[in-house]
């Protein structure tokens, strides 16, 4: 016996448990932005500068020896 329309499993999320939800996330992804991008730009980017620039000036040491 199946009836025409099959009942959801669980009722819909509505009212404050919807809007607490938007919050959450919309915190949670926003702070999540901000603090990739600080560790990005922060951090990484200056540490890999860093070390191209190393191997660059080694490069240059290691070509001028060889006089190149």
């Amino acid at each position: 016996m199946a009836s025409a329309a099959a009942a959801p499993a669980f009722k819909p999320i509505t009212g404050m448990l919807r809007r607490g939800l938007i919050l959450d996330l919309s915190i949670g992804l926003g702070l999540g932005f901000v603090f990739g991008n600080a560790f990005w730009y922060g951090y990484h980017m200056p540490r890999v500068n860093a070390r191209d620039a190393y191997y660059r000036k080694l490069e240059e040491t290691r070509a001028a020896r060889q006089g190149n």
